[in-house]
């Protein structure tokens, strides 16, 4: 199958490869790099950019709101275990701070700082976990959300006011967390 790649999404094309490239999501409810725009040019050639990142060796995924890459090989287990477990603790963390936490969830971090400093399970959960050294709370917010934007779960809305929009592409983690089965 001869794929024409200016039939694709020309003006984007480059774009969706840095973020395949980088493990990125491309979320139709973000506001930042065009991501919106970017999403509903790849709705409208799924298929075609499908068979198009095929033989690069990327199978091109769509779950609710999201697009995202996998690999066909193989990535590495141990790394991809200890990312997991941070995100169980990530997600956990949050799930304890606020049950709503969730795509399309809004909050600053002042809000949570507060919350943090006014709970004694959200403190424990903090302490526990490993991948998170902070000096004090508000350091130890900054570090998990530093992370989870890094990673293209969360987008910054507003600088002035350090508040954040949970994207769709946080589903990732909440589908994965439901597919663990718990044996006592």
């Amino acid at each position: 199958m001869l794929i024409n790649v200016e039939e694709l999404v020309p003006q984007h094309i480059g774009k969706i490869y840095q973020i395949i490239l980088k493990g990125g999501y491309i979320n139709e409810n973000s506001t930042k790099n065009a991501n919106a725009e970017i999403y509903e040019a790849m709705v409208s050639k799924e298929s075609e950019l499908r068979a198009y990142f095929k033989p690069l060796g990327y199978i091109l995924m769509k779950r609710e709101g999201y697009f995202y890459f996998a690999r066909e090989d193989a990535s590495d287990g141990e790394a991809a275990l200890e990312l997991i477990v941070d995100y169980i603790d990530i997600a956990n963390f949050f799930k304890t701070l606020d049950v709503n936490f969730s795509v399309g969830y809004r909050f600053s971090l002042t809000a949570m700082e507060q919350q943090l400093n006014s709970s004694i399970e959200l403190q424990e959960l903090s302490s526990k976990m490993k991948g998170i050294k902070a000096n004090d709370h508000r350091e130890f917010i900054q570090k998990i959300v530093d992370k989870l934007k890094k990673d293209g779960f969360l987008e910054e809305r507003s600088s002035t006011n350090a508040e954040y929009i949970v994207l769709n592409s946080y589903d990732y983690i909440e589908y994965f967390l439901g597919e663990i089965e718990v044996y006592e």
